[in-house]
């Protein structure tokens, strides 16, 4: 299977992601069909049988303008475009209303019927550039039912047809009433707010695109020489010279001494780092001291911000519980009001024929639930955004909807704790040295990825002991790792799984520091002793969690009294000896006694993956192995413990934001249709008013992006 990202500029509403999915339903292969609503992108997932072309086809045979390339290669186009016709609009409404004004007052004071009916068709010759191309966009989408249905521009279209056919019928025969100001108003005001929320969505979309962010040209090292270049066309293997205050366009190894680099976009953290020659740079990335050189191990497309990127991506796919309830209303809200509008004409036609036409027109502006459809999609995206620049990164937004957990569980090892272990001693069994005990763990921990596999390695680097290959290995989360090193079979873990039994008493007593067991062809060999110390920012952590009244447990497999010793200087509650199963259980359990209550996981190793699993919300450590950070919902970008506490500030911020768009978004209808229907709201207001209340929504999602965490999570 295959994933393609097509982009649909036009595709606007709920109605517009209803139309693709029904013409791409009758193809064969695809198995997932997602969209963004921000970006405007259908993601579709098929087999390879399916090509790309066949996919573009079928969309623009459904009317719509489908195309590969990324959206923000067309906003500038489109910017351009929408806002042409917002000038022509614009400039059409100044000269028109100037010879409305005299109209009106023509009306109370008199007026000659042959200079009546020159103003009406000198409002008609501006009024008709409006129609012909300024409201083309809304007649395109709006009136076009059999390839689009209807959509959220259907009553916008309707209103401005209706009100210009009655104003030419009028003019035409010199009686009755003309509305070229209301079709003038119409679509200048629609415009305008279609023009701000595409800037709106440009300023979320951009933030939101990461490789949007990269340099377009590079510098390429090409037999000593330098080379101005595209970056499309680098290649891995390529050098690239990156000046001070540069961005790196692409995952590369370091071939200087040392390099000072910005991290910030990837980790959020403002501190520089120092790395050194052989070592993995990443794009997106700022060189902050001289100049340096980079062979590129990956592309632009394939590097770990693209990866990055993509998870984001994947992130504002899955809709949320709100974002999918305001679909729902918004598909069965536009026949409603449809029908709304004939029955609101009917009713007025029998009491005041002269109300009719406004009154109808009012309705069919001033319902269009575009607030409605937008209110959750545009506050999630800028607190996904907002939560990627403080280095967190949101998978399953899910996460962001639930309420503010009751119960936290944390792993020790590797997240309470540093991830890289520091080897106290080794205390060998006679019979075996120092030396050859480490260089036996080490060839089995280069095969793992628990944290404290760097300790060994470390060490033994240290010492400048040969490496030793292990083969038929095998990694038993939780307890250990077996295998064969040099025709000896050796267990590395826990006294349970290297059978303390083996070991001399005074060898497997308890201590604060973490013991591991190594037995050679089923013989005791050693005892190394490990000392994990606590994170800077773990005690500012669980302050911040209990100041929300949240109660924080340790769940480790480490000894009664290893865990003891976290535990009081935290100030929580533990659980020694937990295997990967019984953390499961715990969160299970949790769930049974409380149903209600909402737990949270944050861990960092392969034997946390049943528990991450099994949380509500769960929380991968930057250190993780990618297949752990594949289960969890949010994956911490940066070494930062109190990313959490941003996390929580965030979210909850940003359900207050969505339950705000929605609450006004649904007030705004139920109070602004009746007032239509009534003929209390003139359809100039009714213009006006739908055109805010989009706005409205709008900017107040773009308020997320300014949002600092308050004080109450630190």
């Amino acid at each position: 299977m295959t994933t393609t990202t097509i982009t649909v500029s036009d595709m606007h509403c709920a109605a517009c992601h209803n139309k693709i999915r029904n013409v791409l339903k009758p193809l064969g292969g695809i198995s997932q069909l997602q969209f963004n609503p921000v970006r405007r992108q259908v993601h579709v997932t098929h087999n390879n049988n399916l090509n790309a072309a066949a996919l573009l086809t079928q969309i623009e045979q459904a009317g719509f303008r489908p195309s590969l390339v990324n959206a923000s290669a067309n906003a500038s186009h489109a910017d351009r475009l929408l806002l042409k016709r917002l000038g022509v609009a614009g400039l059409a409404m100044m000269q028109v209303m100037m010879v409305h004004i005299a109209l009106y007052a023509g009306a109370f004071q008199g007026m000659q019927a042959e200079l009546q009916r020159l103003l009406e068709f000198t409002a008609l010759l501006f009024c008709i550039p409006v129609v012909s191309y300024a409201a083309v966009p809304f007649f395109s989408h709006g009136l076009n039912l059999r390839r689009y249905g209807v959509t959220m521009d259907t009553p916008i279209a309707l209103a401005i047809t209706i009100a210009f056919l009655t104003s030419l019928a009028n003019t035409w025969r010199g009686a009755g009433e003309v509305y070229y100001d209301s079709v003038v108003m119409f679509a200048f005001l629609m415009l305008a707010a279609r023009y701000i929320d595409q800037r709106l969505r440009q300023r979320l979309r951009v933030q939101d695109s990461l490789l949007a962010a990269l340099p377009r040209r590079v510098c390429r090292l090409r037999q000593g020489r330098r080379q101005s270049v595209d970056v499309d066309r680098v290649n891995c293997g390529d050098v690239l010279w990156i000046n001070q205050g540069e961005q790196l366009p692409a995952d590369g190894r370091l071939l200087d001494a040392q390099a000072t680099l910005d991290e910030a976009l990837l980790s959020g953290e403002a501190a520089w780092r120092n790395r050194s020659e052989g070592e993995l740079l990443y794009a997106g990335t700022f060189n902050r001291g001289p100049a340096l050189r980079l062979r590129v191990s990956a592309r632009p497309e394939a590097s770990r911000l693209a990866h990055i990127d993509q998870l984001a991506n994947n992130a504002l796919q899955a809709k949320q519980g709100l974002a999918r309830l305001a679909d729902q209303v918004a598909r069965v809200f536009i026949p409603g009001v449809l029908t709304l509008a004939a029955l609101t004409f009917a009713v007025w036609w029998q009491l005041d024929p002269a109300q009719a036409l406004p009154a109808t027109l009012a309705v069919l502006v001033v319902s269009c639930p575009c607030a409605l459809s937008l209110a959750t999609p545009a506050a999630l995206t800028a607190a996904l955004v907002k939560l990627r620049q403080l280095g967190v990164m949101v998978k399953n937004p899910r996460a962001l909807e639930l309420p503010t957990p009751d119960t936290v569980y944390i792993d020790k090892t590797g997240t309470l704790t540093e991830p890289a272990g520091q080897t106290l001693r080794c205390r060998p069994l006679p019979g075996y040295s120092p030396a050859r005990c480490l260089q036996l763990a080490a060839a089995l921990q280069r095969h793992t990825t628990h944290p404290l596999a760097e300790a060994f390695l470390q060490q033994a680097a240290r010492q400048q002991l040969t490496a030793a290959e292990a083969v038929r290995v095998q990694v038993v989360p939780g307890a250990g790792v077996r295998g064969e090193v040099e025709g000896q079979r050796v267990a590395l873990g826990s006294a349970a799984f290297c059978d303390g039994t083996l070991f001399p008493a005074a060898e497997t007593r308890q201590e604060d520091a973490k013991q591991v067991y190594l037995t050679v062809d089923g013989r005791a060999a050693a005892v190394f002793s490990l000392h994990n110390p606590l994170r800077a920012d773990a005690p500012a952590l669980i302050e911040g969690l209990h100041r929300r009244a949240m109660p924080v447990t340790l769940l480790s497999g480490d000894t009664d009294r290893q865990c003891a010793g976290v535990a009081r200087r935290l100030g929580i509650s533990y659980h020694a000896g937990a295997l990967p199963e019984d953390k499961q259980a715990h969160m299970s359990g949790h769930a049974k006694q409380t149903r209600s209550g909402t737990t949270l996981y944050l861990g960092d190793g392969l034997n946390d993956l049943p528990a991450l699993a099994s949380a509500d919300i769960s929380i991968a450590m930057a250190e993780t192995p990618d297949l752990v950070k594949s289960k969890a919902d949010i994956n911490l970008l940066t070494p930062r413990l109190t990313a959490v506490l941003d996390l929580l500030a965030v979210s909850r911020f940003s359900r207050r934001i969505m339950r705000q768009n929605l609450t006004w978004a649904l007030l705004y209808n139920l109070a602004a249709i009746p007032m239509a229907a009534c003929g209390l709201a003139p359809p100039w207001l009714a213009a006006l008013g739908m055109s805010a209340s989009s706005l409205l929504v709008m900017a107040n999602a773009c308020r997320t992006l300014g949002y600092t965490p308050t004080k109450e999570y630190h």
